[in-house]
Order: C-alpha cells, then structure tokens, then sequence
C-alpha cells in the first residue's frame, strides 16, 4: 500500500501554507516524482519544453563555432574558467543559479502556468544575441543570450508568475563570465591603488616613492614592489560580486535597497584591497620584505576578504532597518530631554503587518 503521510504536490495544485516549509534535501524525490506527473498531466508542453532545452543545449555544446570552428561556446566559456584567470568559482554558477530554483519548488507548485507569448521577445533577443557572437566570434555574447533564453523559454511555457520567480537565477548566470581580458587590462585600478598606498604611507608617516603602479622605499628598507593587475582589486571584485548579489536577493527589502547594497559591496572590496596591499607594504618595511611579498602576499586575502564581507553585512542591516521608528524614539528622547523630565514619552508603534520578503524582483 502506498504511503500517503506526505503527499505529492502537483504543479497545477495550489499549495497550502503549511506546506511551505523550507528546502530539504529528503524533498528531491518528491521534487522529481511532482515533475514527472506534470509532464504526463501536460504531454505536449512538457515535450516543447524538453525541444527547447534540447536545443538550448546544441547550440551552446555542439555547434564549433570559435577559435577558428574547433570549439564549442560551453568548451570556450569553460576554458575561462582557470587559475589563471582566478574564476574557478564560476564552476558553481550554475549550480547555485539552479538551486535557487529548485529552493522554491512549493511556491513554483502553487503559481497558474499559463504562457504568455510575451515571453518570445526575450526568446528572440537571446537568439539574435547567440547568433551574434558566433558571426562576430565573441563567445561572450553567447553568455549574455543564456538568460535571455532560459527566461523566455520559462515566460513562453508557464508565463509571467513563474518567469519572475527564475529572473534573479537567469540574470545570476552572467557571473560565470570569463574576465580574462578585464583581469589583464586593470592598469587604471593598480594606478589606483598605487595612489591609495602613496596617500596611506603619507598619513602614516612611512616615506614611499609612488611611480604609477610600482612601490619602492627611498631608505632603501625593501626592495621595489610592483602592483600587479591580479592585486589590482579585480578579483575581490568578481567574488565580491557574486556574493553581494546573493545576499541582496535573499536578505533586502525590495530592489532598490538590494542595488545600493551591491554597489556598496564592491566600494567595500576595493577599500579592502587598499588594505592588504598597504598592510604588504608594512610588513616590508617592518618585518621581512621576502616574507611579505611571499607568503603573507598569498594568505592576506583570508583576512581582509571577510573584512569586507562583514562589512557588506552591516551596510545591509543599516539599510534594512526601520529608521522611522527609530528618529521617532530619538526625537522623544529630545523633547523630554528639553521639557526636563527623566521619562520620555516614545509614541506607540503601529501594528502594521509586515510585509514578507519578496525574491522575485
């Protein structure tokens, strides 16, 4: 006899609120077993689907179009994805961009699916951008036409609920970019840098001679060090990046906090390369030039790194709070402040119902 303790939620069935516990891993049979019944329940809309995916995968994995029509788009973009170019992280772009869907499969369950042609505008942009990289030879565009793609082809096929719940997962795909050329080409942000350090050392008292990117001690107490494009800042700008994004989708409230908190992110980032660079500097000029330039050069971005990560959290719990209420406490405070009582009158606060946390912006 089947058991029937936990039953399974239809993707036409509307969920209940119970229902709507997070994500366990012990879900993913039901997961899997609610897909198939969809697809016996809508044969030919999970057949256009699987037409779409199929060739949504034949473009990207078995058309040789670049390096001279010896590989593929998923071979060129995966080449990218090195140690030289410090993106091995782009590796689990996909996976964490396909998880953030699959974390919500009971609200997916509870959306209508009805698609809307609306959808084949974006369908058409990705194409037309797909085709453009490969005539143009710019693997590149073939990335920036995937989210198009994939958030037509869902728009198309399920409609306008659904399309917004995949929108961040879609756009979150632009991070698995390859930036070799943006890694090689930072002269600008290591001339930064070098100025950051200059203007850090002056403040400090420490005498630098600042020459562009290139650091050199006028005493001679340690050899002369150049900035290089990988200690320009742009890797703890890609990762920083990627991080933020994520932690604005699930943490802010609404989308314009979640930008200001993105952009916050990557001043954050900077300022922490200006700090473990000038902290490099220190420990030449203090300890042990060999040391610094070797082995805390490597291992310093442990330490400021997270740095910086917290920092993007208290940015993000200031932006998250509700200063209404607190101006109001403080300006109660003011007033009996001036009346000359001890007990200041704080007006009651409103019991509003809050509004919950929406993803899908």
């Amino acid at each position: 006899m089947e058991d029937t303790s936990h039953p399974i939620l239809s993707l036409d069935e509307p969920i209940r609120e119970p229902d709507r516990e997070a994500f366990d891993f012990a879900d993913v049979p039901r997961l899997f077993a609610t897909f198939f019944r969809w697809c016996r329940g809508n044969p030919a809309q999970a057949l256009l689907f699987a037409a779409l995916a199929g060739v949504i995968g034949y473009a990207y994995f078995g058309i040789p179009a670049f390096l001279g029509g010896r590989i593929s788009a998923a071979k060129w973009i995966t080449d990218g994805w090195s140690a030289e170019n410090d993106q091995q992280h782009c590796w689990g772009i996909i996976p964490v961009a396909v998880a953030l869907v699959v974390f919500r499969w009971r609200e997916i369950a509870g959306l209508p699916k009805q698609g809307a042609n609306s959808g084949l505008w974006a369908a058409g942009a990705g194409v037309l951008l797909f085709v453009a990289g490969v005539r143009c030879a710019e693997a590149r565009y073939t990335i920036f036409a995937l989210p198009l793609l994939c958030y037509g082809a869902v728009r198309f096929l399920f409609g306008a609920p659904l399309s917004r719940v995949v929108l961040f997962p879609c756009v979150f795909l632009l991070f698995m970019t390859p930036l070799g050329s943006v890694v090689q080409g930072t002269v600008p942000l290591q001339v930064l840098t070098g100025k950051a350090i200059g203007m850090l050392s002056s403040v400090c008292g420490i005498p630098i001679v600042v020459d562009g990117s290139n650091l050199s001690s006028p005493d001679g107490r340690f050899p002369p060090m150049e900035i290089a494009g990988g200690c320009s800042g742009i890797r703890s700008l890609m990762a920083m990046s990627a991080l933020a994004a994520l932690y604005a989708y699930f943490t802010m409230r609404g989308p314009v906090r979640g930008v200001v908190l993105f952009c916050g992110s990557l001043l954050f980032a900077v300022l922490g390369n200006f700090a473990r660079v000038f902290s490099v500097v220190l420990f030449a000029r203090f300890l042990d030039a060999k040391t610094a330039t070797g082995l805390y050069h490597d291992w310093s971005g442990l330490v400021f790194f997270p740095v910086a990560v917290l920092a993007m959290v208290g940015f993000g719990n200031v932006l998250n709070r509700d200063w209404s209420e607190t101006f109001a406490r403080w300006f109660a405070v003011k007033a009996a402040s001036a009346a000359g009582t001890d007990t200041p009158v704080v007006p009651m606060k409103k019991n509003k119902p809050k509004k919950p946390l929406r993803y899908d912006y």
